[in-house]
């Protein structure tokens, strides 16, 4: 799914919103987590908390570039 796409889907508050954000950022969120962190657990719940953070941002945000927008979270 495209980024629009999502984004569309955290402005109808549907949690596959979510699954899509993790399945096609949730990589990219753990490698910063875990660059900055050095730790696969803290890691992981720091891309938890992005997601849930990114859920509570959008709306009223609606960000140009998502992968940038859940880096700056992250």
């Amino acid at each position: 799914m495209d980024d629009i796409g999502i984004i569309e889907l955290f402005w109808q508050r549907s949690e596959d919103a979510l699954a899509e954000c993790k399945t096609k950022f949730g990589g990219y969120c753990r490698m910063i987590a875990k660059n900055i962190l050095y730790n696969d657990s803290d890691a992981d719940e720091c891309v938890n908390d992005a997601l849930f953070r990114t859920w509570n941002a959008i709306p009223p945000e609606k960000p140009l570039h998502l992968k940038a927008f859940l880096a700056k979270i992250t």
